[in-house]
């Protein structure tokens, strides 16, 4: 009986407590939210209205200051064209778009959050090609209150709105192709899964990064879809291969003539570039030490053949036996005859300290490159050895593709959200070609920094 009499006091107790907490503060304020739609910026909120599935959209102001809100708050806010001074934004034109009122936002009784609706013209703001974007945006001010005070640090917002179609999102994509020579006669066939992603560009148009089972900007796809469903497209040029490191991203087999026993072979494509050339041990070296006068070398292998058409080499000194060469060149293996030749027309060759060394040379195709170097009167060392290029063609499949043509009909299903594609695709300088059948069933998208999931 005593424990629960000592209980019974604790909780009067405690209660008493947690309702001193629970008091009103002295004033009330008003401001918008934080929230920004999935932009990067404070104070801006990307908002995003879909086509076909309302052109109407909310901005809020909040009231801080009581638990129980127990009349109407009014908030008076205005445009205010001078936010958007500095930003990468337009002011939305005022006839593209109405409010649910000209200047005041009301908080109800009862609520915390007062809404004002934004209605967008569904003629003048689609079909402004700009509104496919976050380029428009119209600037809010909190002005004045009924509230005790408006937040200073949250009474403005600059409302960014673009609009997607239904069809802009994720795809997963399956299907199957056939590659045929100029005879006919198969070459070889497979099958396609992946995830394709498509983004609006107009009211019936949206563009996609994939092609057969490649994927990626050299890829891309602009998809037409017309009111009877049937679907046409063109495609985008292919950009320039970009050369990468192929000593990192492949991840060659390293070897060497010799290498000191305290030094390290594997340092040459670790990544890790010092800021010095001399003595800087934070980083693992290679060096050849005691190989004056004496010809040394290192050679990437490739699982692969690739486009190599660059060389980068940051020298490394330890001031003493280790120097930079008095003289190198670069080799790569030419598999059509088993041999090792020098690479044609290099430029470069240079032994400049604290930064890569770039020789440029006429692509070559090589499944091996070596870096040659001697020095007449001490040994040589290397912190990175860098080799540009981009990665051949394997399969025919992956050649750069000239044009996608239709093969059959190709439609757009609205009530399964499916893109089915049958086409044909034509190589650059290739007299093979490959016909693909491919659906695309949208699965989700990324609106206003939400991920919407297929229902």
């Amino acid at each position: 009986m005593k424990k629960i009499f000592a209980i019974l006091i604790m909780t009067v107790f405690l209660t008493g407590c947690y309702e001193e907490f629970r008091n009103d503060y002295p004033y009330t304020t008003v401001a918008f939210s934080t929230a920004t739609g999935g932009l990067s910026t404070a104070g801006e909120l990307g908002r995003t209205v879909v086509k076909d599935e309302g052109l109407k959209l909310d901005i809020g102001v909040y009231l801080a200051g009581v638990l129980e809100n127990k009349e109407d708050r009014s908030v008076n806010f205005t445009i205010d064209p001078s936010l958007l001074a500095g930003k990468p934004y337009e002011l939305m034109p005022s006839d593209y778009y109405s409010l649910s009122n000209s200047n005041t936002i009301t908080i109800p009784s009862g609520e915390y959050i007062g809404r004002l609706t934004v209605t967008l013209d569904s003629t003048k703001f689609l079909n402004d090609p700009d509104a496919v974007s976050y380029h428009y945006a119209i600037p809010f001010r909190l002005t004045g209150t009924s509230a005790d005070s408006v937040n200073s640090d949250h009474n403005t917002k600059i409302l960014v709105v673009k609009f997607i179609t239904r069809v802009e999102g994720f795809y997963n994509h399956t299907g199957s192709y056939t590659t045929y020579d100029e005879t006919g006669a198969e070459m070889g066939s497979g099958s396609m899964t992946s995830v394709i992603n498509a983004s609006t560009i107009s009211l019936d148009s949206i563009t996609a990064n994939g092609i057969l089972h490649l994927y990626g900007a050299g890829y891309s796809m602009n998809y037409r879809i017309h009111p009877d469903n049937t679907v046409t497209w063109r495609k985008l040029p292919n950009p320039p291969p970009t050369p990468v490191n192929l000593a990192t991203e492949y991840n060659p087999g390293v070897t060497t003539d010799y290498v000191s026993g305290w030094e390290t072979l594997s340092a040459v494509n670790d990544g890790k570039v010092p800021a010095k050339s001399l003595s800087d041990y934070t980083y693992p070296k290679f060096g050849n030490w005691y190989s004056a006068n004496d010809w040394g070398w290192i050679q990437y292998t490739f699982a692969r053949p690739y486009r190599v058409r660059a060389s980068n080499v940051f020298w490394w000194s330890d001031g003493g036996g280790l120097l930079f060469p008095t003289d190198q060149y670069v080799e790569y293996h030419n598999m059509a005859t088993d041999t090792w030749e020098e690479v044609p027309n290099p430029v470069g060759y240079g032994v400049e300290p604290d930064k890569f060394n770039v020789t440029t040379f006429d692509e070559v195709i090589t499944d091996a490159v070596r870096l040659n170097f001697i020095n007449s009167s001490e040994s040589v060392g290397i912190s990175e050895w860098q080799v540009m290029g981009i990665g051949d063609p394997m399969t025919p499949e992956e050649r750069p593709i000239e044009d996608v043509l239709p093969n059959g009909s190709s439609t757009w299903n609205p009530a399964t959200s499916t893109l089915t594609l049958n086409y044909k695709v034509i190589y650059e300088d290739a007299t093979y070609y490959t016909n693909a059948s491919s659906t695309l069933v949208w699965r989700n998208r990324i609106r206003d920094g939400v991920n919407e999931w297929r229902r």
